[in-house]
């Protein structure tokens, strides 16, 4: 089933999918800067795609990280207070 899935995939999607996240990041930031050029306006269909993929990767990375605590009840704030 998996070669079938990659059959339809197109080359800007196999990228996404194994480029790190310095390349993904750096490939937004010249789709923003010809974007900026242009109109600005709506953002494009590529930019989306970068940005979904670059915010998945932080997601997973924040949730994988073992400092962060998971407790469901604990507040940011909390960790914050003088007394």
């Amino acid at each position: 089933m998996g070669l079938l899935r990659d059959l339809f995939k197109s080359s800007f999607q196999k990228w996404i999918e194994n480029a790190s996240y310095e390349d993904l990041a750096e490939a937004y930031e010249q789709a923003r800067q010809q974007w900026l050029k242009k109109d600005g306006g709506d953002k494009t269909q590529r930019m989306y795609r970068l940005d979904a993929e670059m915010s998945k990767r932080t997601a997973e990375k924040w949730k994988n990280d073992p400092r962060r605590n998971k407790d469901p009840n604990f507040r940011w704030t909390d960790a914050n207070r003088w007394d």
